[in-house]
């Protein structure tokens, strides 16, 4: 492993007025983390919502200088190292955007074109191999974090915590005006992602909230890896209000989430089903018009409830009466 191990310690790090950097030992280290907590084990490393908030928490942990996060650099510049141990798999006939620098132009960008990375055959034995990983994972905290004692890296509380407390326990004042605050203050290209990590802490805490069911039909589905198939809805869209507290939320199976924000459906200020006229349900016995005028299930703590107000504004919004 000594070749791989000197290749992983002398990355291609781009000079900034801070120094190297920091971009791809970050990412590293959040695969690293992903193959230690079960969540890789094949060697496919796609961009998802779990690889980009590790980025995001170590990065957070880590990184002591000005420089901005940004996870679809490194994620498209490590193909360029030697020995090719991080290779990029595109969609068929795509073609990823670059600038004129030869940089990535997007985080959408790389989720429009790139499918995976995939590891060389070394690389990727080493990382499921728990000792040789502890070995490339020590050696990136010492080269490029000067860190040699793994207790510095292993805070109380971690970003995404920082963030799920604010999601849910912020008072409703001027939420809003905090979160557009926080996601003006990064670069353009650097929004989009901030905007996903937002979204995938804020579906975390709604389903922790609604123990993973449909707060309408009660449906609980989960994949083998335990992942729930619930979606968390925002009550009044995110784009629109930059409102992703938790009273702002609902868990929602697919088709009522849909349904919900197409206005088919809304909920009462008592807490009830309410279906539009407009909704054509083919078999009301068992469709969406069964739950018409039923409570919806809440969270055992009032304090997480819908907001009387976001509901109202989407009945509103949607010609409610």
């Amino acid at each position: 492993m000594s070749r791989l191990l000197q290749n992983i310690l002398t990355l291609n790090c781009a000079p900034t007025k801070y120094g190297k950097a920091p971009h791809k030992p970050v990412l590293l280290l959040a695969v690293i983390e992903s193959f230690e907590n079960g969540e890789i084990t094949q060697n496919w490393i796609s961009v998802n919502d779990s690889l980009l908030q590790r980025f995001y928490d170590l990065w957070k942990l880590l990184v002591k200088t000005e420089n901005v996060p940004n996870f679809s650099l490194p994620f498209y510049h490590l193909k360029n190292e030697r020995e090719a141990f991080w290779n990029l798999v595109t969609l068929p006939g795509k073609e990823i955007p670059t600038t004129n620098s030869k940089s990535i132009k997007s985080f959408r960008a790389l989720t429009d074109t790139v499918l995976a990375a995939k590891l060389s055959d070394e690389m990727f034995q080493a990382l499921l191999n728990p000792v040789e990983r502890e070995v490339i994972k020590n050696a990136i905290l010492e080269k490029y974090f000067g860190i040699k004692n793994q207790l510095e890296v292993k805070p109380e509380v971690r970003y995404s915590e920082i963030v799920k407390t604010e999601i849910l326990y912020d008072p409703e004042a001027n939420y809003s005006r905090k979160v557009i605050r926080q996601i003006s203050e990064v670069p353009s290209e650097v929004r989009e992602e901030l905007i996903v990590l937002r979204s995938t802490i804020f579906r975390k805490a709604i389903l922790e909230v609604y123990n993973n069911q449909c707060s309408v039909s009660g449906l609980k589905v989960e994949d083998e890896n335990r992942n729930s198939l619930v979606d968390a809805c925002h009550i009044m869209p995110f784009g629109e209000t930059y409102n992703d507290s938790i009273k702002n939320g609902l868990a929602l199976s697919p088709t009522f989430h849909r349904a919900f924000d197409r206005g088919l459906i809304a909920i009462s200020d008592n807490y009830k089903v309410l279906v539009h006229p407009k909704l054509k349900d083919f078999k009301p016995e068992s469709g969406i018009r069964q739950y018409e005028n039923q409570c919806i299930i809440l969270s055992s703590d009032e304090r997480f409830y819908p907001s009387l107000f976001s509901l109202r504004e989407h009945r509103h919004k949607f010609g409610y009466n």
